[in-house]
């Protein structure tokens, strides 16, 4: 073996350590935790509100949407169009949604889809948290880290630039039917040392149902409910 050839297939060897030792979901965790802004600041958003403005796709009534989130168990929104209003609950495995005259359980592909919303927002900090339930799945453009959660699963795209969340797929099971929820985050900014999204799209399948953004936001010292 002359010595280019021996020189050739130790840096092909020595390239496949590297990405080998780089493609690990703790480590694409860590890196997303200093992209964020650091442990500190990340931890602001683990519990605070925030108004967003609707522009619904599907219809022309758009609205607004008051969340208030405190991980990794809780999420209220609070959903107001001119012709009704909504608000939805989730209380680690109970949830609860009500509209104008009546409030139900959710219960079934209802209660996951609202896990789900809750999941789409986790942030690195409780990724970190759950680097057990985490599969690194390769992707030539993103780092795609799927986190199983019981009866649920929700696919974060990571920026392979910037170690942002680019996108979030959820999926559930709807009897023999699986339901896939995408959501688009564009516009981030730093708001007290933190990276925060300011624009989300939604999709429900196929379908592109609305775009959201951020209005106003507040960290909580407390949790929010």
């Amino acid at each position: 073996m002359n010595t280019v050839l021996k020189i050739f297939l130790f840096a092909a060897f020595f390239s496949a350590i590297l990405n080998a030792s780089e493609l690990t979901s703790e480590k694409i965790v860590d890196k997303m935790i200093t992209a964020y802004g650091g442990e500190k600041n990340i931890k602001k958003l683990n519990s605070y509100e925030q108004v967003w403005n609707i522009e619904t796709k599907t219809n022309d009534r758009n609205g607004t949407d008051n969340r208030k989130v405190d991980m990794p168990y809780f999420l209220s929104t609070e959903l107001t169009y001119p012709d009704k209003k909504e608000i939805r609950v989730l209380i680690k495995d109970y949830g609860t949604k009500q509209f104008t005259n009546r409030k139900i359980q959710a219960k079934g592909p209802m209660l996951d889809a609202m896990k789900l919303q809750l999941m789409r927002l986790y942030n690195p900090l409780v990724l970190k948290n759950n680097l057990k339930d985490i599969t690194l799945v390769p992707k030539k453009k993103q780092y795609l880290l799927s986190f199983k959660n019981g009866t649920v699963t929700a696919e974060y795209f990571v920026s392979k630039k910037s170690f942002l969340v680019e996108k979030v797929i959820g999926r559930l099971k709807m009897g023999s039917h699986s339901m896939e929820f995408l959501t688009l985050y564009e516009d981030y900014k730093l708001r007290s040392g933190v990276m925060v999204h300011h624009k989300e799209i939604k999709y429900a399948g196929s379908t592109n149902t609305a775009i959201m953004r951020l209005k106003n936001m507040k960290f909580l010292k407390t949790a929010a409910y």
